[in-house]
């Protein structure tokens, strides 16, 4: 055998090896990847708000208040926290909202949606005090509303004045947009289970002319560490 065959044999002979080196690094780093797929796959991802879109109606920003004490326990009621936003020109109305979480949906207020507005609905960060819920509709409280406009409906007749300052405080809605703060309130009375955060509750939304919209809310942060917020 010449000295070219040798060397070609050889070669031919350490392929094998070289293949199960190159095997066993690639099921090595596959090995890695399933093992930090497996450690992240129950993690939670942090959720701001629910978003979606009918029509020219978007919901934005939604979420159940977080409640004190850090769940919702059986049979309370839960308040919401979102924007409506009608891009329209049009005016449109939200007729009904429903989930199969609670036992009803009050809506306490004025459901008017005017064109080109947004509805703002709760207060974004607030906390929900957890009570025996009461087949009384709440009364919305003064300081839900800016520059002292305590009325729940019919605000922007009664208070012209409170409007344009509501429109001149937000500065990330478009000029020409009005902002409608604290007509409307929308509680989730008598939750049918406990609710933790990071559970996403299906809320439905019926409009008048955009139609209806399902959108999956989950429960909202606390403003304090979460610590301090279960005390």
């Amino acid at each position: 055998m010449s000295r070219a065959q040798q060397n070609s044999t050889g070669r031919l002979r350490l392929a094998p090896a070289a293949l199960g080196l190159s095997l066993a690094a690639v099921l090595s780093a596959v090995g890695c990847s399933a093992g930090q797929i497996t450690q992240t796959d129950s993690q939670l991802p942090a959720v701001n708000g629910a978003m979606s879109q009918v029509g020219n109606l978007a919901v934005r920003d939604a979420v159940l208040a977080y409640p004190h004490g850090g769940f919702y326990p059986e049979h309370a009621d839960a308040p919401l926290i979102l924007t409506i936003v009608n891009s329209a020109a049009a005016a449109d109305q939200l007729v009904e909202v429903s989930t199969p979480f609670a036992d009803e949906v009050e809506l306490v207020g004025d459901k008017n949606l005017p064109g080109v507005a947004a509805l703002k609905v709760g207060t974004p960060g607030e906390e929900a005090k957890v009570e025996a819920h009461s087949s009384a509709a709440p009364t919305p409280t003064p300081t839900a509303t800016p520059s002292g406009s305590a009325t729940p409906s019919g605000s922007a007749s009664a208070h012209p004045t409170s409007e344009a300052h509501a429109t001149s405080a937000a500065p990330t809605t478009k000029p020409a947009a009005k902002v409608e703060v604290g007509k409307l309130k929308i509680i989730l009375v008598g939750l049918k289970e406990k609710l933790y955060p990071g559970r996403l509750i299906p809320v439905t939304f019926v409009f008048a002319k955009a139609g209806s919209i399902t959108v999956e809310l989950p429960i909202g942060s606390p403003n304090a560490p979460r610590g301090a917020a279960d005390h």
